[in-house]
């Protein structure tokens, strides 16, 4: 970098939090993607530096800025030891990070799976089974106010679980998944997730077959090729979304779990957010609207006319001080997420998915549901479908003082 007059660093998407322990005014910063690997721990005045990296302004701007909020100089040479580091690290766009995510997405599409990033959590391939084996019987699931309003008039045709941990999200797992039991075994599954820590602001897909301690479950190659070309769009260049990201992996276990491994095709996929301002078209105007990719997977389904089962991973509100929450988890707060939740819940019970985006989006998504994309998405595919409720859980971490709700909901025909 010799020429710093003109350099405008532009840092990747990373977030920020304070420290509890490690000193007053402290930060760490974190790339959620898992590109750069480590945690940086940060003074809020080299958090507002990073800031100031936004690809519009010089060293000189930031010394400046620097100068006018804070009353000190910082020299632009120190600027500059700031961005190498930040570089070398991954943390900033440019040549150095593009050769780097070009290396390695090539070793991802090398692999012959997607290796488990998950599964090995709960032990070997017998202990993982016997996990799940308790968690989806009748004996090992809990109750839920809302299991008795449901009724079977058909085979199960589309599934909403959480994509939490087991031992956390089981409460709902266990009805959704049980819902499972005595169906024959599908085709394949179609299987779709949120994009938590990857680059896309579309739908991605993968062509890599899923690798968990349960087996390998092969894509349905065929088909995932149809719903690309039905879209228009190249799913797949950003494909290494999936290399990190749980919420289709948590699924695949359970499937792989009530119908075996190799019984089943799959098809993976990661939603976009719904729920800001551009609706369900990506933000950076790069890729498929969510709505044109739901009517195209629900015309390749039809075309095909085979056995498809949908699945969405997703959990709901993400509340608390982790998330930017001031008020503590008291039973009156967790009432209101709760109403919150079962009034866009009750949009999707009554078959109108684009009135469940509505009630999340017209309140800011305020309790930052995470999962509104492939909710929406099987929800509009299944549009000839009846939903039902069969639970709501959240999961309360008094210690870490954060709560994460999720539901489970089956779709019959």
């Amino acid at each position: 970098m010799s020429d710093t007059t003109q350099l405008r660093p532009k840092l990747r998407p990373v977030e920020a939090f304070p420290l509890r322990d490690g000193g007053e005014g402290m930060f760490a910063v974190r790339d959620p993607s898992g590109i750069a690997e480590f945690t940086l721990t940060l003074s809020g005045a080299a958090l507002f530096i990073l800031s100031q990296f936004d690809g519009t302004n010089t060293l000189g701007d930031v010394s400046r800025s620097v100068a006018n909020q804070f009353g000190r100089l910082v020299e632009e040479t120190t600027l500059r030891d700031m961005v190498d580091k930040l570089q070398s690290g991954l943390l900033l766009e440019g040549p150095e990070f593009d050769a780097h995510m070009a290396a390695v997405l090539e070793e991802y599409r090398s692999s012959p799976v997607r290796p488990s990033t998950y599964g090995c959590e709960l032990g070997d391939r017998e202990e993982t089974a016997a996990f799940l084996s308790e968690m989806v019987s009748p004996s090992g699931q809990r109750a839920t106010d809302d299991s008795r309003l449901t009724t079977r008039n058909g085979p199960v045709v589309g599934l909403v679980a959480p994509h939490l941990d087991f031992p956390r999200g089981r409460p709902c797992y266990g009805p959704a998944y049980g819902a499972l039991r005595g169906r024959p075994t599908p085709k394949r599954v179609c299987v779709l997730g949120t994009n938590h820590f990857g680059r896309s602001t579309s739908v991605v897909a993968t062509g890599k077959s899923f690798e968990t301690p349960l087996g390998v479950t092969e894509i349905d190659t065929t088909f995932l090729g149809a719903v690309i070309d039905r879209c228009g769009h190249d799913l797949l260049e950003y494909e290494l979304d999936h290399r990190r990201e749980h919420s289709v992996e948590l699924q695949v276990l359970c499937l792989q779990h009530m119908f075996g491994a190799e019984s089943f095709k799959l098809v993976p996929f990661l939603c976009n957010d719904p729920c800001g301002p551009t609706g369900t078209k990506p933000h950076n105007g790069r890729g498929v609207d969510l709505r044109d990719f739901a009517d195209a997977l629900a015309a390749v389904i039809a075309d095909d006319g085979e056995d498809t089962l949908l699945v969405a991973g997703a959990d709901l509100s993400h509340v608390g001080s982790q998330f930017g929450d001031d008020l503590p988890l008291d039973a009156a707060f967790l009432q209101s997420v709760e109403d919150h939740d079962r009034g866009a819940l009750a949009q999707l019970a009554a078959s109108e998915p684009d009135g469940f985006v509505k009630a999340l989006a017209d309140a800011d998504n305020s309790t930052r549901v995470c999962s509104a994309g492939c909710m929406y998405v099987v929800a509009r595919v299944l549009r000839d479908a009846k939903p039902a409720i069969l639970g709501y859980h959240q999961a309360l971490d008094e210690e870490q003082r954060i709560c994460v709700s999720c539901t489970a909901m089956t779709y019959v025909r």
